[in-house]
């Protein structure tokens, strides 16, 4: 089925002024200043032309300047063959400081595989097409630990990925989900191997001056993505369209997947939705969770602040064996996994956290 796009960008703008006195005071609190992002990303919206954007972000701009604030970082997702000089500096002129390019991989066979619609000099043309426009701040995707990934391919992709300089490189280690080729026939390389991939990752990287922030984040000096960064220290967001996640602080909830019900549900004034209303054992874990993915890792003070002495000393008890094991560091008052374990980083954060 088609999806009408004005249709879909007409419910999101009425999502948002629907909820945007509720929303502005908690996105925008002045007692706990912090960057205010806008990150449009999900499916693929490069597919859809500035000017159907236009409204929906001036509307958002116009009311979060209005309180005085003034937009820390703003992002668009693109795909590699929707990019055009033209496409670019129109997002510019729309305020779009940082593009996320998905690239995935530079080999072309690799692409295929994937079922991405571009190759692999594409990929390279639509980063050079984005600094020529104008771009200061350019992320990309990389994949690895996927069937057939060589170690030669993977420098080679780190290799081209480094000579074109974007500030920003995500790398995701492949997830199986059985809708996919490679999860209907359960392919993965070893675990040996997608260490190896990941620790070539993190040495290629750190010679070429990017520095390791989250598991999976790597940037040059001062070029972290803000956006991202709030979601690690459980800053309140809100998602707007089909399937998007919000977090108010207290309670996280998601729009319904199918856009016909999205739709229909604005039309009506009332959002189809799901919630999960977390529990105190649940927001302890939460914190742990997602600070240790960072280089900063977790607060031991934030704990005492959040929870008291009595919840900080248990902590303390539950991971002093990974402590005496070297599988967490304390410094500075806070506990670290140290980056040569960030592959094993779930496994370890699980035995960090309450059952």
């Amino acid at each position: 089925m088609l999806v009408n796009m004005s249709e879909v960008l007409d419910a999101i703008l009425k999502e948002w002024l629907r909820e945007r006195d509720h929303w502005l005071p908690i996105l925008i609190d002045s007692n706990t200043p912090r960057p205010v992002t806008l990150y449009i990303g999900g499916g693929t919206p490069s597919l859809c032309p500035v000017e159907k954007l236009q409204p929906v972000v001036e509307q958002l701009q116009q009311d979060i300047h209005a309180t005085g604030t003034s937009l820390a970082e703003f992002t668009v997702e693109a795909n590699p063959d929707d990019i055009s000089l033209q496409y670019c500096r129109e997002l510019l002129e729309m305020g779009v400081d940082r593009l996320s390019i998905g690239i995935q991989s530079f080999v072309d066979k690799h692409l295929k595989s994937m079922k991405r619609r571009h190759t692999g000099d594409q990929a390279a043309k639509a980063v050079l097409m984005a600094k020529q426009a104008g771009f200061k701040n350019i992320s990309i995707d990389l994949m690895f630990g996927f069937h057939n990934l060589t170690v030669k391919q993977w420098k080679e992709n780190l290799s081209r990925a480094t000579d074109l300089g974007p500030e920003h490189i995500s790398a995701y280690q492949l997830s199986l989900e059985p809708a996919t080729p490679w999860g209907e026939h359960n392919t993965l390389p070893t675990q040996e191997a997608c260490l190896a991939q990941y620790s070539i990752l993190q040495d290629v990287l750190e010679q070429h001056g990017y520095q390791q922030y989250e598991i999976s984040n790597f940037c040059l000096p001062g070029k972290e993505s803000l956006h991202n960064s709030g979601y690690w220290q459980r800053i309140p967001y809100i998602g707007l369209g089909p399937s998007a996640h919000s977090f108010n602080g207290h309670l996280r909830y998601w729009n319904v997947y199918s856009t016909d019900q999205y739709i229909n549900g604005l039309r009506k004034n009332k959002p189809y939705r799901r919630f999960d209303r977390l529990k105190p054992d649940d927001v302890h874990n939460e914190w742990i969770l997602l600070q240790l993915r960072t280089k900063d890792g977790f607060s031991l003070e934030g704990l005492r602040e959040r929870e008291g002495d009595p919840a900080l000393a248990a902590f303390l008890r539950k991971i002093k064996p990974l402590k005496k094991r070297d599988l967490l560091v304390e410094e500075n008052g806070r506990v670290l996994i140290p980056p040569s374990l960030y592959f094993v980083s779930d496994q370890i954060i699980r035995e960090s956290l309450l059952p």
